[in-house]
């Protein structure tokens, strides 16, 4: 069972990372922006089978590079509430939450 994390580094999504691996899902592609290098520390002690930057990830997974996927769990988004930049934020919040959408719609 293929699963995809999106926001995988961030709270929320390492812990729903760690959820499934303790129901023995392992197959997960962890997405996240890795321009912030140290939030992989919140998925060393996981098990997952890719970890890659949402910049590449929508267009690999638009081309249907990782094959069937069960599940996609988006909890990508900018958690920042310091963020005044609100074209940053449509970009991330909005804009990539469509992407997505578009890209799990056309792959079925």
């Amino acid at each position: 069972m293929r699963i995809i994390v999106t926001g995988a580094a961030g709270f929320i999504g390492s812990n729903l990372v760690q959820a499934l691996n303790a129901r023995g899902i392992d197959e997960i592609i962890a997405v996240d922006d890795l321009e912030q290098g140290d939030k992989f520390r919140n998925l060393v002690d996981l098990r997952i089978a890719d970890y890659i930057d949402k910049r590449e990830f929508y267009a690999a997974f638009a081309r249907g590079h990782y094959g069937k996927v069960e599940t996609v769990f988006h909890q990508g988004a900018c958690s920042d509430t310091m963020q005044h930049d609100g074209r940053a934020m449509l970009d991330n919040n909005y804009r990539d939450s469509r992407v997505l959408l578009d890209a799990c719609r056309a792959r079925g």
